[in-house]
């Protein structure tokens, strides 16, 4: 049975339409090609296909390093940002003053060829302005303050303490405002007078002698940059006619609102602070600004490029706003001292609610002014009798 099968492997079988299974291969009808020329074809489409899949490759690598690159980006700008806006900063603000800022920048128009940087802010409501308060500017005998505030950050520290005495060296006496430069080294001064005299009458030798006392230049800038004052740089000692030195608005404001909370003071040395301050002799930019019955705690400074002052201001109603204004101007222009108390004034009278007081023309005022064009607490000047 099995023998009488037949392979249907060896014979083709036809089916109903006398077709042949299994199918037999057609001949084609186009002419066949060489090897070498298929061989070619071949590779091109081989190379093509290579190409497209590298293709491919290449853009989900670029895609990833832009991803990359646009990460790092906004990494290292939100490290900027952060650097420039410090954590937990004790400038805590509400609203901007918009029409006093408006007020403000009208009257820096008046005279084009000064530039001034300002900024007050109200310690009772958080309200600010703020024109230019950010911009790096020479900082003069400004810098004073915050080194005053590192001292008795020291004393309460217990570092030091406000009577022991500091002889003067040669490398310390300095040019420009205060007394202490006429007499001969080795004179000995408590911790407590030189703080004094560096801020009463802008005493340049004191800040030198103040400046070594607690550590030199890198050890205060760590304290002011821990404080929040990113701009406020000690590079060199006083005269620093250069200007190389800076500091803001913003951070001398700053500096201001610390002393005012006693965060960073016990109360004692505060009061210690606050008494300086309203015993400063130049009592004629931002104090001038304002009524007799405001106390004022200040500090100026004057180089021929720049004169500023930042002030602490108590009103008689109660509320107290803290102020910098400091303006880069032509050498020695003496425009700028007028400048600086007209826009006091106008702070003023924006926090004081009071009626506005009429004023001579900034150029009238400075060629009437019977100051003479450099401070008494200038850098480079000999002070006025106290």
């Amino acid at each position: 049975m099995f023998g009488d099968m037949v392979d249907p492997s060896r014979h083709v079988r036809r089916t109903r339409r006398g077709a042949a299974w299994p199918p037999q291969p057609r001949t084609s009808l186009l002419p066949k090609l060489p090897k070498p020329l298929v061989y070619g074809v071949r590779l091109l489409i081989i190379g093509l296909g290579v190409a497209a899949i590298a293709g491919t490759v290449l853009s989900v690598l670029t895609s990833a390093d832009d991803q990359l690159t646009s990460g790092t980006a906004a990494e290292t700008q939100s490290a900027v940002t952060a650097a420039k806006a410090p954590e937990n900063d004790v400038l805590v603000r509400t609203q901007e003053l918009t029409d006093l800022k408006t007020t403000l920048m009208e009257l820096q128009e008046l005279i084009p060829e000064l530039t001034p940087a300002i900024y007050a802010f109200d310690l009772d409501t958080g309200n600010y302005v703020d024109v230019a308060g950010n911009a790096e500017v020479p900082a003069a005998s400004t810098i004073k303050l915050p080194i005053l505030l590192a001292f008795f950050k020291a004393v309460d520290d217990g570092r030091i303490t406000v009577d022991q005495t500091i002889a003067m060296q040669s490398n310390q006496i300095a040019a420009g405002s205060g007394d202490m430069q006429v007499e001969p080294p080795g004179t000995r001064y408590t911790a407590l007078e030189v703080a004094t005299q560096m801020i009463i009458n802008s005493d340049n030798t004191a800040t030198n002698m103040m400046i070594d006392l607690l550590g030199g230049a890198s050890d205060l800038n760590q304290q002011f940059a821990n404080w929040g004052l990113t701009a406020t740089v000690l590079r060199n000692p006083l005269p620093d006619l250069e200007g190389t030195n800076t500091t803001t608005a913003q951070d001398l404001v700053r500096t201001m609102v610390h002393l005012h909370k006693g965060e960073i003071l016990s109360l004692r040395s505060r009061d210690r602070v606050l008494n300086i301050l309203q015993r400063t002799y130049n009592k004629k930019l931002l104090p001038a600004g304002v009524d007799e019955t405001t106390v004022s705690y200040n500090k100026t400074g004057d180089i021929g490029e720049l004169l500023g002052d930042v002030a602490l201001m108590d009103l008689a109603n109660g509320k107290r706003y803290a102020i910098a204004t400091l303006v880069r101007r032509p050498e020695n222009d003496g425009r700028a001292r007028e400048l600086i108390r007209r826009i006091s004034q106008t702070v003023y009278q924006s926090m004081n609610k009071s009626l506005p007081v009429p004023q001579p023309s900034l150029d009238e005022a400075a060629e009437t002014d019977d100051q003479p064009a450099i401070q008494p607490d200038s850098e480079t000047s000999e002070p006025d009798a106290p």
